[in-house]
Parts: structure tokens; C-alpha cells; sequence
């Protein structure tokens, strides 16, 4: 079933994000992610832009941030919806990851941003 292969090849390239502080990060690259006292974990489900940008601006304001990538198939999560391609609010791309940890060997630093990129940029 060709179908079935295209999708299950596609979990396998399928990320969430989850965006941090630069000084969090160094923990989080030697301990693994873990949740916050509500025992979640809140994680993007895109890394586009303009919804990294609504979400770092509601969460952090104008800090430096560090993107970090993982699949979430790794953590038995298959993703089954996406938000609509044409929402830019990063509301419409929040999940709700309630792991103990997410370990170390299965995260990735994907980008990070300077405070000034948001002066330039906003």
C-alpha cells in the first residue's frame, strides 16, 4: 500500500518545537526537557516563522531564544491534525506533550535568535 508507506514515512520527517531561552537550553542539551509543574510540555507542531514569532512574543517577549526540534514519534506521539496552513497564530499550533522527560539524544537545536532580530524585524 503505497498510501500507507507515504504516511508513515511522513511521521518519521514530521517535528514538534518546543522554544526556550538560550541559558534553559544548556540544561535542557545535558538533562533532557521536562515539563513544567502542570506536567506539560507545550511544543509547536511548526516551525514556521511568523508562528515562532507569535509564540516567543506572548511567551518571552523579546528574549533570546534557542528552537528546539524532536519527533514526536520517538515518545509513541503520532500526529494526526494540523492547524490551518493559514493561521498565523501560534495558538492554532500549541500541543500538550505529558512525558516525564524528553531525553537529551532526542533533541536538537534547530535555530536560535538575538534579541536584536526582533528590533530589525518588528
Amino acid at each position: 500500500m503505497p498510501a500507507l508507506d507515504d504516511h508513515i514515512d511522513d511521521l518519521f520527517e514530521t517535528y514538534f518545537y518546543h522554544v526556550t531561552t538560550p541559558e534553559m537550553w544548556e540544561q535542557i542539551r545535558t538533562e533532557g526537557l521536562k515539563p513544567g509543574k502542570d506536567g506539560i510540555i507545550q511544543a509547536l507542531t511548526t516551525n514556521r516563522q511568523d508562528v515562532i514569532d507569535d509564540y516567543t512574543t506572548q511567551r518571552y517577549g523579546t528574549a533570546d531564544i534557542v528552537v528546539i526540534r524532536f519527533n514526536p514519534c520517538n515518545l509513541g506521539i503520532y500526529p494526526t491534525t494540523k492547524a490551518d496552513p493559514g493561521s498565523s497564530s501560534a495558538d492554532a499550533y500549541v500541543t500538550e506533550i505529558r512525558v516525564n522527560v524528553i531525553g537529551p539524544l532526542l533533541l536538537e537545536k534547530e535555530s536560535e535568535r538575538k534579541r536584536d532580530f526582533y528590533a530589525d524585524n518588528h
